[in-house]
């Protein structure tokens, strides 16, 4: 059944920030607030929290550019910020009084890839790393409360990405891009002709693979993904080869012996330039970030085919609340898209004083 186009086509909420101000013109519910790396006009590397109006409640300055936050459901006003691939950092934030709380380091032979999850007790978390001397993705578990590390499991491929806690409890899903990188060459690519990627299922009882699927294209990296609440996976590629050859970006998984490619024109795929960004699934609708391209790419998870998409300039974060989606642009736009109706009253725009990064994060605000 395709989507309605006037169910998820907004023509508007867009807002830019002004002065670390946005217009009271959301509708997240009181108590949630959006976090999200960023730069200031200086090119400071900050993390950021938003309030349910719009307003900036604090920044915190990052030793480098992040990438992925984390919301901590038990810790409220609490999220963890990631650094970008390869660096070394993560910091747990206290959006409330502004300050780093604690500071994480990955070890000696390895880096963060950007991206963590919790149990779904909270007490152990699970990041992408990079063991990069010996070219092998890990899986690294620590305590939640400590953050100590405690296991490091293989991933199942190299260069592990995003990853997600699946509906049992006792599964993630991992995202291994395939793309060897060291940090003596920051992020250069060492194996584009040889490259595996792979969508990996990890055993957290067991620290074992139990399975792993890979695209039809071996440089096709996949890197974001998002999880359904039945457990179909759905994961975004960035494609390695010939800038002429177009190939699908957009995949999900659900018990099958081959990944599912969804299906759109070759003008779509070429649109979308080779990557996507943000992966978000709500209900059947799969919301995805084309940065360099210029717009969001909507698509029907029940046909498995692309329905429209919306300009939107240098687009990358996607977030979601239960009924709304919010998209942000490294030009320091913030929209919100609605599931029930169109807003057509456009917000006046301003200049801008800060850009958001790749990723955004819904957490409870203290």
């Amino acid at each position: 059944m395709a989507i309605n186009r006037r169910q998820f086509i907004v023509g508007a909420s867009q807002v830019a920030i002004a002065t670390w101000l946005l217009p009271a013109c959301t509708n997240l519910k009181p108590e949630q607030w959006i976090v999200s790396t960023c730069n200031d006009q200086s090119g400071q590397t900050m993390a950021a929290a938003l309030d349910s109006k719009g307003q900036i409640i604090n920044t915190v300055n990052l030793p480098a550019r992040g990438h992925d936050s984390l919301a901590l459901p038990h810790k409220p006003g609490h999220a963890l910020v990631f650094a970008r691939r390869p660096g070394s950092f993560a910091v747990e934030v206290d959006f409330s009084s502004g300050t780093i709380v604690k500071q994480i380091q990955s070890q000696a032979d390895s880096h963060f890839y950007g991206h963590g999850v919790f149990s779904s007790d909270f007490k152990y978390l699970y990041t992408t790393e990079n063991l990069y001397d010996k070219k092998r993705g890990l899986i690294v578990v620590r305590d939640a409360q400590t953050y100590q590390v405690l296991e490091r499991y293989e991933s199942g491929g190299i260069g592990p990405h995003e990853l997600a806690l699946m509906p049992d409890k006792q599964t993630i899903v991992i995202a291994n891009g395939g793309i060897e990188t060291h940090p003596n060459q920051h992020r250069k690519k060492l194996n584009i002709e040889t490259m595996q990627p792979n969508l990996a299922y990890l055993d957290l009882k067991t620290g074992q693979i139990l399975g792993s699927y890979q695209p039809p294209d071996h440089q096709l990296s996949l890197r974001h993904l998002d999880v359904a609440e039945n457990g179909t996976v759905y994961v975004g590629a960035q494609y390695q080869g010939h800038k002429s050859k177009l190939q699908p970006l957009l995949y999900s998984h659900q018990g099958e012996n081959l990944l599912r490619a969804f299906q759109a024109d070759q003008a779509q795929w070429h649109k979308m330039q080779q990557y996507t960004a943000s992966v978000l699934v709500k209900d059947s609708l799969l919301c995805v970030s084309c940065p360099r391209g210029a717009h969001l790419s909507y698509w029907d998870t029940q046909s498995h085919r692309f329905t429209y998409q919306q300009k939107m300039r240098d687009v990358s974060g996607l977030a979601k609340t239960n009924k709304q989606i919010y998209a942000s642009t490294g030009r320091g736009q913030l929209t919100a898209l609605l599931d029930d109706e169109i807003l057509t009253k456009q917000q006046s725009q301003h200049s801008l004083d800060i850009k958001f990064d790749n990723h955004m994060t819904i957490i409870n605000g203290a």
